[in-house]
């Protein structure tokens, strides 16, 4: 066998269960040369760092049982079917070896299963070596193949993290080696699963190398110390990763509810070691080549130590790390908590885009059973007002959405009532009386009869007590029973129904909706209309394919979806597709943002095509990136497993028939700035097609489409351009043809150049088209004739009839469009050279027009022209353009002794209700410069303004709104100057040699010092009122 050189001290070796490798002896053996564990740096020798305690070296000819057992099947018996990975092998006890100081796993092409191709082996130390904290590697390599997926790894033994299980309870894959030595598809990575159980998990991973050969052998390892791990391939270390950046969030029994374990978890516990090879699964792409089997997973050892210092935290060891990796950001979950009932039936509340929406709830009965049951408030000490239910025989009461259904996020939803959230119902009981051996129905409801409930035995509640209730949300949504449909979370029409089936006598109080999630949960906000997208044609920004019909097909040629187009019916049955979204981020990343549910198909391993959890490597867990080549109309998506529209279409063909490609190109029409459709040949004939909407924009769009004569203009070179005859829009006496365009070309380079300050100018080179009354022999190219040589000074006024049509003045002798002899008059040189010219234009779009003159009587010239180069974008308008208003919020508003201080008085959230008057106020600077303080009938007054006290009133002079005001911004700086006597930012009385009432006097001029946030929609205002007082103003654009 091959040993790799390692100077360590060895320990008495170690096989039994439950070996804490942080609770070993030895400790006074490593010798002086240690500092403290708990003061860094903390390195010993290296030779004297880590002891070993456990290793099986594999010299013998068969596996060693003390060490090894094995995991046999597929996983059904654990309800783990085909491991969870939609593996295609069924392990076996009979692929393994050991020969020439070697462990061989090897996976074979045969069946022993029904449903199962192949076979393999997974063995595992659990139950026979179990620990905490240290130092694991092994050396090992596997054959290469598509297909094939061994790894080197570890699972927690008996986690306290819930008995919803993985991955609350953690993974940490020293070694993954996915499709080795297949360049396009291989991963060769380390990993570590933590956060929720599954399918929130959480995972942190890291390629290998880019030398790393998964075929020749290399020593993986894994330091592992409390609220550290640490990943190294031949003693490089290449990866750590915190505590700050893994957790663990689970259901905790004991205590009746969901929480956040402590930092460390849920790697502080107890873990086993696994070795096996796989075939097919998620990460392989689930493609398995004939070629990969057989295929041989290689160990020449595997080795535990356990750190010298024998601390119970496992700390100390560190000496080959490399300080300089940065770990991953910190992470912690999302929580969220809704009253439902705590003294009255919540109301829900959001401010989207400065409007209010609310959603209140209400307390009802349903059914009462034919007035058995009643229900009212009643006080209670201590408590406010609580329900009280009292019933002779059932009923139930219900709080209720009083307008329309509520929608839950996060909280998981059928048909999919296996993928375990975390959501929670709790609120608190007391029982006064219930008939013996009846039972309490709590239920959460989308419409009778689609619900969820949970049966509590009412005898279980002691009497006159108040208890709390713990409901999972996963177990509302599992209920089926006789006569009902699976609740719906996406529709809530009873947040909280409370059914007691036979007589009783209750009380009910705090009744919460609580969550916790990866990503965000809760209750969706109203959704107000989308504002428009604003700019030109651009994909940062996030995208959805649009929810229409026609907007997903396949068919034989690009554009063609003759072989299958959704209709309205597929739209809606595939809404969990259609709320997909597609991120393109302005930095180049891209992302899958694909929710709790996608549309899945057969061959991602699930049922027959439905609504399902996203499946690796399309399940949105790689960043991607793009780049789009507008010219070429080619979009190119660079991930494992990014995609557009649908995953399984890709350049070599339609998966699962070819292999997860790294990136895969579409190409792309735009249509508008809103939306896109999207083609993919994939393979050869099968062209695949997803019409995309815009819903939101990233960054400055640029200048929006501009619909004005400003920039250079020409008339379009193409045959009918320009053209004659005795009506408008009528060329029959004469037009131009491709031989004329190409005779004229002197002409069709001519330029019309019109620039924002209202010039013009006839931009004619060399030489253009001159004609016979310009002093030549014949129609020929020449040299411009004056006084239609541009060399007037001419200027431009358009004036618009309609959207798409108007006239357009040009002034100036010698100024002209298209051909210098029509002008309104008549043809020159039959009548004179006018000092202006006015036209007819008609807009096809915002680059094309179309130009009429009548030439005199009856004699119509038309030109087609299109914009050539574009004006220079107008000047973007400060960030202070526009109309402001202190914020209505706590803080917003306050004094103190010195910038961004208000510890003197700052407003309360009492303070902002009474202020109403002031926080209504505006503020408006205009583009031009000028300013205005626009107050209404009322704004808040003070005693120096001549009322009795504090309070709101008529606005006083000169601080009412009626001067003339100017505003000056110096962005280098950070100053505001208003200028004119009375105008102000905040409050009036802060100005700068003081405060107006205490010793400051009206100037026409003050300086405040200005700060713009959130995307220059907030402006914190700073004022120093004489020497050590400063006023601080939080404002927000309206």
């Amino acid at each position: 066998m091959t040993n790799r050189r390692r100077t360590l001290t060895h320990a008495l070796l170690i096989a039994s269960t439950g070996l804490f490798l942080t609770a070993c002896g030895g400790g006074d053996t490593v010798g002086d040369t240690k500092e403290s564990p708990v003061t860094a740096p903390f390195y010993p020798e290296p030779t004297e760092e880590w002891e070993l305690v456990w290793s099986d070296e594999f010299d013998g000819d068969a596996l060693n049982t003390s060490n090894w057992g094995y995991d046999l099947g597929d996983g059904s018996d654990r309800g783990l079917e085909r491991w969870g990975n939609n593996e295609q092998q069924w392990y076996t006890d009979q692929n393994t070896s050991v020969s020439d100081g070697t462990l061989k796993i090897t996976a074979r092409a045969e069946s022993v299963q029904d449903g199962f191709p192949y076979t393999s082996s997974r063995i595992t130390t659990a139950g026979k070596l179990d620990f905490k904290y240290g130092r694991v590697e092994a050396s090992l390599k596997t054959t290469s193949g598509q297909g094939l997926w061994g790894a080197f790894w570890m699972l927690s033994s008996n986690s306290p993290y819930g008995s919803d299980g993985w991955a609350a309870t953690g993974e940490i894959d020293i070694m993954e080696a996915a499709n080795p030595g297949v360049a396009e598809t291989e991963f060769l990575g380390s990993t570590l699963f933590h956060g929720f159980p599954w399918p929130l998990q959480q995972s942190i991973s890291e390629r290998l190398p880019a030398e790393i050969d998964a075929t020749e052998f290399n020593e993986y390892a894994v330091e592992w110390e409390q609220n550290e791990i640490r990943f190294f391939v031949n003693d490089i270390h290449f990866k750590t990763i915190t505590s700050d950046s893994y957790y663990s969030y689970f259901y905790n029994d004991a205590k009746e509810t969901y929480e956040l374990a402590e930092d460390g978890a849920p790697f502080d516990t107890e873990f086993y070691l696994i070795l096996n090879l796989a075939v097919g699964g998620n990460l392989t792409g689930n493609l398995v080549e004939d070629s990969s089997l057989p295929g041989e997973l290689e160990v020449d050892y595997v080795r535990v130590y356990r750190c010298s210092y024998d601390t119970p935290d496992g700390k100390g060891c560190n000496s080959n790390v490399n300080p300089d990796l940065e770990t991953p950001d910190p992470l912690r979950p999302v929580t969220e908590s809704f009253d439902i009932y705590i003294d009255e039936p919540a109301t829900y509340s959001w401010t989207i885009v400065g409007e209010l929406f609310e959603r209140p709830l209400a307390l009802n009965s349903f059914w009462n059973n034919d007035g058995a049951l009643s229900f009212a408030e009643v006080p209670f000490d201590g408590r406010g007002n609580v329900i009280e239910v009292v019933t002779s025989n059932s009923g139930n009461i219900s709080i209720n959405p009083v307008v329309e259904p509520i929608e839950l996020f996060g909280m998981g939803n059928n048909p999919n009532f296996a993928e375990l959230h975390a959501g929670e119902l709790r609120f608190d009981i007391y029982v006064r009386s219930a008939e013996a051996d009846s039972e309490f129905l709590v239920k959460m409801d989308s419409g009778y009869p689609a619900l969820g409930q949970v049966s509590l035995d009412a005898d279980s509640f002691a009497a006159n007590t108040w208890t709390t209730v713990s409901v999972k949300v996963n177990d509302l949504i599992a209920f089926r029973g006789e006569g009902f449909s699976p609740l719906d979370t996406s529709s809530i029409q009873s947040m909280f129904v409370f059914e007691p089936t036979g007589a009783a006598d209750v009380l009910i109080d705090n009744i919460t909706l609580s969550c916790g999630s990866p990503g965000g949960c809760g209750i969706s906000a109203p959704v107000p209309p989308a504002p428009p997208i604003e700019g030109p044609f651009a994909l940062e920004g996030v995208w959805a394919v649009a929810p229409e019909a026609g907007s997903l097909g396949v068919g034989p040629a690009k554009g063609d979806i003759t072989w299958f187009a959704i209709d309205d019916q597929g739209v809606s049955d595939r809404s969990c597709f259609y709320d997909d979204t597609y991120v393109f981020n302005e930095d180049g990343t891209f992302q899958n943002v694909l929710g709790d549910d996608t549309w899945l198909e057969e061959w991602q391993g699930g049922n027959p095509e439905n609504c399902g959890t996203p499946v690796s490597p399309h399940d949105g867990m790689t960043t991607g990136s793009w780049s789009y080549d507008a010219d070429a109309g080619t979009l190119l998506i660079d991930g494992f497993g990014s995609y557009v529209g649908i995953p399984k279409a890709v350049n070599a063909g339609e998966l699962p028939a070819v292999p997860t490609p790294p990136n895969v190109t579409y190409q792309i029409e735009e249509v508008g700035n809103d939306r896109m459709i999207v083609t993919i040949e994939a393979g050869t004939g099968v062209w695949w097609q997803f019409v995309m909407q815009k819903l939101e924009s990233f960054g400055n769009p640029g200048p929006a489409p501009e619909r004005t004569f400003a920039g250079t203009w020409q008339v379009e070179p193409v045959a009918g351009s320009l053209g004659v005859g005795p009506a408008q829009g009528d060329i029959s006496w004469w037009s131009i043809d491709d031989a004329g365009v190409t005779t004229r070309a002197c002409f069709y380079d001519d330029k019309y150049v019109f620039d924002r300050d209202g010039t013009f100018d006839n931009v004619l080179g060399d030489d253009t088209w001159l004609e016979a009354w310009q002093g030549v022999t014949g129609e020929e190219c020449g040299a411009p004739v004056a006084p239609h040589d541009g060399a007037g000074d001419y200027t431009w006024t358009y004036t618009e009839d309609t959207e798409d049509t108007g006239t357009l003045f040009i002034d100036g002798l010698g100024g002209y469009m298209g051909i210098p002899k029509a002008v309104n008059a008549g043809e020159l040189p039959g009548v004179s050279v006018p000092p202006n010219v006015t036209y007819d234009v008609m807009w096809e779009d915002d680059n094309t027009v179309v130009i009429d003159i009548e030439a005199g009587p009856g004699v119509w010239w038309r030109y087609r022209m299109i914009k050539t180069v574009q004006p220079e974008p107008l000047p973007e308008a400060p960030p202070i353009v526009g109309t402001w208003r202190v914020a209505p919020e706590a803080n917003s508003l306050g004094v103190g002794p010195a910038m961004g201080d208000i510890s003197w008085w700052a407003i309360d959230d009492a303070g902002v209700t009474t202020r109403a008057c002031f926080y209504d106020d505006d503020y408006v600077f205009m583009e031009d410069g000028t300013f205005d303080n626009v107050l209404g009938d009322d704004t808040w007054l003070e005693a120096w303004q001549g009322v009795t006290g504090e309070e709101c009133g008529t606005p006083v002079a000169p601080h009412d709104g009626a001067g003339e005001y100017t505003w000056e911004l110096d962005m280098d700086n950070g100053m505001l100057t208003i200028n004119g006597v009375g105008g102000y930012v905040g409050i009036p009385k802060a100005v700068n040699d003081g405060e107006l009432g205490n010793g400051g006097t009206v100037t026409a001029t003050t300086v405040y010092m200005v700060e713009f946030s959130d995307d220059n929609s907030r402006m914190t205002v700073d004022i120093e009122s004489g020497a050590g007082v400063w006023w601080r103003f939080i404002m927000e654009k309206q």
